[in-house]
């Protein structure tokens, strides 16, 4: 096998690529995990489980893919979803536009697919939060169509196998990870053979310190044969990470603590959160208390730090210091903020919380438990009231 320069396209003799082809599902066949998703090739669990994959890892999305098909089992019951139930059901997983997208896309099978997945590769391309992998994923290992799915794991086996060198993220280069996906591509069983290369990424093909010995290809890898396994597929600089230091506020009142849901932005609309911000490099509590005032109309006083969240999102690292708080007058009976809400804390598991939020709940769980031994409940008779009334 000779190493193709970035433009060139990939060639191998018949008889290679019927042996890759049967060594690798040979491999899949005995080394594959037992995944949630794999116990069918009805295309909604497929395609479920392929949104939540999308920059995810396999071990995060199990659980989530298992309590999200017992609220949704079905692409009709997906469809009629509750906003909030959904992204409650999402909260924790990120790129909350995925779950969003889902419901969609749900929407428009059912209206406008009879509840049947599009048949062609255009036709799917079409819909809410489908993208090329996407479709190629769904259409192979749900109807058994001979399209190429590259996830960064097969980017990386193939960038590998023929020591392809090139920022795969550029045009040029992804042109020949295409025409490579679709010739070594079986007609027969090309779901499995997807699966198989992302499964060979995922669990031997490495990011760093590949399992070379254990790997089905090692003989026809010509990256091993270079000793450039490890520099392989080669990447651009990361663009820079900013950091961003923010506040927040555990308001207690009357045994409650007050939430509010995100909105007028796309990054985390509709979650729910402590209320805070961003406030640069100036004094945190003192420009918190001051957010709250001019924004909320709530006066309070910080009383103890409740604990830091350290997070990241996209490209800035964040650090969430986290006060508990107090209100310093009454509420005016009057006062009203859209999208707030008082509530005790064992009530915070109804609401789609942001991954921030849910630990700065496990924070307070924790420091309840430890005050009175015993997990905080709050009165069972007690129901929501209006926004900021309670």
């Amino acid at each position: 096998m000779s190493t193709p320069a970035a433009t060139e396209a990939v060639h191998l003799p018949a008889a290679e690529i019927r042996r890759l082809q049967t060594g690798l599902l040979a491999w899949y066949q005995q080394h594959q995990r037992r995944l949630p998703w794999r116990e069918s090739r009805d295309f909604y669990p497929v395609w479920v489980s392929e949104v939540m994959l999308q920059q995810t890892q396999v071990q995060t999305v199990v659980p989530y893919f298992l309590r999200f098909m017992r609220a949704f089992p079905t692409l009709e019951d997906l469809a009629g979803a509750d906003s909030q139930d959904l992204l409650r059901m999402w909260a924790g997983l990120g790129y909350y536009s995925r779950a969003r997208n889902l419901r969609k896309a749900a929407r428009i099978l059912v209206r406008e697919h009879g509840g049947k997945f599009p048949g062609s590769y255009r036709e799917a391309l079409k819909l809410p939060g489908i993208g090329r992998y996407t479709a190629a994923a769904i259409l192979s290992i749900a109807f058994d169509q001979p399209l190429p799915a590259l996830d960064g794991n097969v980017v990386r086996v193939l960038s590998r196998l023929f020591c392809l060198k090139g920022d795969p993220a550029k045009s040029p280069v992804q042109g020949v990870l295409a025409a490579a996906g679709q010739h070594l591509l079986p007609d027969y069983r090309p779901g499995d053979f997807n699966q198989a290369l992302m499964e060979l990424g995922a669990t031997v093909c490495l990011p760093r310190n590949p399992r070379c010995l254990l790997c089905p290809w090692s003989s026809h890898c010509e990256a091993l044969k270079s000793g450039m396994q490890d520099r392989l597929p080669e990447k651009a600089g990361r663009s820079g990470i900013r950091l961003s230091r923010q506040a927040a506020a555990v308001i207690r009142h009357r045994g409650r603590f007050l939430i509010r849901k995100r909105s007028g932005s796309r990054l985390l609309r509709d979650m729910w959160e402590f209320p805070g911000g961003e406030f640069g490099r100036s004094d945190l509590a003192g420009s918190l208390v001051k957010y709250l005032e001019s924004e909320l109309r709530l006066n309070v006083r910080l009383c103890d730090r409740l604990t830091v969240v350290k997070h990241a999102v996209t490209n800035r690292r964040i650090t969430l210091t986290v006060y508990e708080a107090r209100l310093k007058s009454p509420l005016p009976a009057t006062l009203s903020i859209p999208n707030a809400r008082w509530i005790w804390l064992s009530q915070a598991g109804r609401y789609p919380l942001t991954a921030a939020a849910s630990r700065i709940v496990q924070a307070l769980t924790a420091e309840y438990s430890h005050r009175h031994g015993r997990p905080e409940s709050g009165p069972a008779q007690v129901r929501l009231r209006s926004p900021l009334k309670p």
